[in-house]
């Protein structure tokens, strides 16, 4: 469900990311804000001034924290930190009671203790109009430690980037994505195929462009409803299909407990057919503003089968068919050894059991450019790639 407004909607946000996949975050951040500025691996700014960006953002999936007024340094003394930070405040800590909350990413910066900053910077903040209230504040003040990145089962080309110092008031009207109470476990219906709530949602987010709204967003393998689900916690509308008669019960049963326990008192829209995936534009007929997410069944063997290729093809024709300004987004199996020291070497893995380069030149047949790669870790044996592409024209 969508968590309400970032009341700084035009001007300098800062976001900070998870760590689970830096890249991932920062090319998610892209989608949602436009053009972002490069503090840290997990640290981007954007100034956008799209009016719907509250809405945006709300539908992040690897969005930690939004601060405004965010300041950057390289790391300083921390008392002259805690002096940059009063400094920060006479012009942007409104009137109320604070607090400041200090955190580290990665393996944060030496010498800093959290508490003594935030002692050192409240000491200085602190007046008549400015009091500290370390419960219940009305103002946060985040400080931010950003030290070199943990060691990550992703790994970052940006990883080594220098730390850095930074500062901002948390936004009162963002909050955080959470993943309880919709894990695949918990819903009505249940398969051990099931995709997880964070990559669902990730699939949606990258969907967006900064040229268009999305409106829809579509999948024609949707198994349990997973990406279904969290269309409709992002306030979208839902167009699901699949060929298994059980899979179209069971999805329809989970979006229904969805729309009772999980998205309050907001109409949602949904439609679930049994179909096979090149009957979709017939169902569904044009389809403006489309963000086709799916998770394409694949054989037993999967990255090195061809099982499925075909499907996910067809998927791709079907997908240009109903919204040729749309975007797609997809997970496929890919080679393992995509993420070994040697992955470079490693330059046209095996993904659906066909070269890499193979199904980009496929995908440009059907009408779409891919824009976004980038592997994902699922166990030892599964790596899968995430895929976003945009129409060719």
């Amino acid at each position: 469900m969508l968590s309400g407004s970032v009341e700084a909607s035009v001007g300098r946000l800062t976001l900070i990311g998870s760590g689970w996949h830096p890249t991932l975050f920062r090319s998610e951040a892209e989608a949602l804000a436009g053009p972002v500025g490069f503090v840290h691996p997990r640290i981007v700014v954007t100034e956008s001034e799209n009016s719907n960006l509250p809405i945006r953002l709300a539908r992040a999936a690897l969005l930690d924290d939004v601060l405004l007024h965010g300041q950057s340094s390289a790391p300083l003394e921390p008392a002259n930190l805690a002096g940059k930070i009063a400094e920060w405040a006479t012009t942007h800590l409104p009137e109320g009671t604070f607090a400041i909350r200090p955190r580290s990413l990665g393996t944060g910066l030496a010498g800093f203790s959290k508490s003594a900053i935030a002692q050192a910077a409240g000491h200085l903040i602190a007046d008549n109009t400015h009091t500290v209230d370390l419960e219940s504040p009305e103002n946060e003040i985040v400080v931010i430690l950003a030290g070199p990145e943990d060691p990550s089962n992703h790994p970052d080309p940006l990883a080594n980037s220098p730390p850095a110092v930074v500062w901002g008031l948390r936004s009162t009207d963002w909050n955080r994505v959470g993943w309880g109470g919709r894990q695949p476990t918990e819903r009505p219906f249940f398969q051990p195929v099931s995709l997880e709530p964070r990559l669902a949602r990730l699939l949606i987010s990258l969907g967006h462009r900064t040229d268009s709204e999305p409106t829809t967003v579509i999948d024609p393998f949707c198994g349990t409803g997973g990406i279904a689900i969290e269309a409709m916690l992002a306030d979208l509308s839902v167009l699901a299909s699949d060929l298994d008669p059980r899979m179209v019960a069971g999805t329809k049963q989970n979006l229904e407990w969805a729309s009772e326990e999980l998205c309050g008192k907001y109409e949602t829209t949904w439609d679930v057919q049994e179909i096979g995936v090149e009957f979709t534009p017939d169902a569904w007929g044009r389809v403006s503003g489309s963000i086709f997410a799916f998770d394409p069944p694949y054989g037993r063997n999967a990255w090195k089968s061809e099982d499925g290729y075909e499907l996910f093809l067809k998927a791709c024709s079907a997908a240009l068919t109903i919204d040729d300004a749309g975007s797609l987004c997809t997970l496929l199996p890919t080679d393992p050894a995509i993420f070994s020291e040697d992955s470079d070497e490693l330059s046209d893995p095996l993904v659906m059991g066909k070269p890499w380069s193979k199904i980009v030149d496929h995908m440009l047949e059907r009408g779409w450019r891919v824009v976004l790669t980038a592997p994902v870790k699922v166990h030892r044996s599964l790596a899968r790639l995430v895929v976003v592409a945009h129409p060719s024209h």
